[in-house]
């Protein structure tokens, strides 16, 4: 992940929480090819709407990687 769009989601994670997400696009962008700015952008995106709602946080990794691979496999 690059500096830049590791800042992307820095303001709405603690640090925890960071290196699991981090550890996710990561993932993502490897698994699909896709370049790392439109995975973090996606990813955010999808972020920012769950994580106002989220009861355990711990889940959001999971969930928001399963949205974004749905949504980048469709484009």
């Amino acid at each position: 992940m690059t500096e830049q769009s590791a800042s992307n989601i820095d303001p709405l994670v603690n640090e925890k929480e960071y290196g699991q997400h981090a550890r996710a696009i990561q993932k993502l962008v490897q698994e699909l090819g896709v370049p790392d700015e439109e995975v973090t952008r996606s990813y955010r995106e999808i972020l920012e709407v769950l994580i106002k709602d989220a009861k355990v946080r711990a889940f959001l990794p999971i969930i928001v990687s399963r949205i974004v691979k749905e949504r980048l496999k469709q484009r």
